[in-house]
């Protein structure tokens, strides 16, 4: 009788682990995406994503935020609003919604972000952008998504 008890003991056991190491194994939801389109003033996308290039990623990243891509489209679309001599692009991840209002909050009081974007944008000869929109994302499955958002 006390072999069956140790052996049921011993299936148990595996079959719990094994749940557990499936569970493991499965991709994690790859967070809280953020899609920004910028339309830059005429002549002035190209300089703003210098300035993304140059100073305002660095500063994302150093609050935690993940630059996923930056694009610059090649053609123009006008049902989409997307002009490819104004239009500027890119996604930047979070870990959470809640994650997003609290880094992104601490990059815009970062005094390096007053300077190189607030001041540059409340300044009408050196302002480059007209317009930004911005559409919140989380991923539809984990099965096909190659992006992951440093936690």
């Amino acid at each position: 009788m006390l072999k069956w008890k140790i052996v049921a003991f011993l299936g148990l056991a595996c079959g719990v682990a094994g749940v557990g190491w499936g569970y493991a194994q499965q991709r994690q939801q790859t967070g809280f995406l953020e899609l920004r389109v910028y339309t830059a003033l005429a002549g002035k996308r190209d300089a703003l994503a210098a300035r993304f290039a140059d100073r305002t990623a660095a500063i994302y990243a150093r609050h935690g935020i993940t630059n996923v891509g930056y694009w610059i489209p090649q053609t123009s679309d006008g049902d989409i609003g997307v002009n490819e001599g104004r239009t500027f692009i890119y996604m930047r991840g979070y870990p959470s919604r809640e994650e997003r209002d609290k880094r992104l909050k601490a990059a815009h009081d970062d005094p390096e972000f007053t300077e190189v974007v607030r001041n540059q944008e409340r300044n009408p000869d050196t302002k480059l952008i007209e317009r930004v929109d911005s559409v919140d994302l989380v991923p539809n499955t984990t099965r096909y998504t190659a992006i992951t958002i440093t936690p």
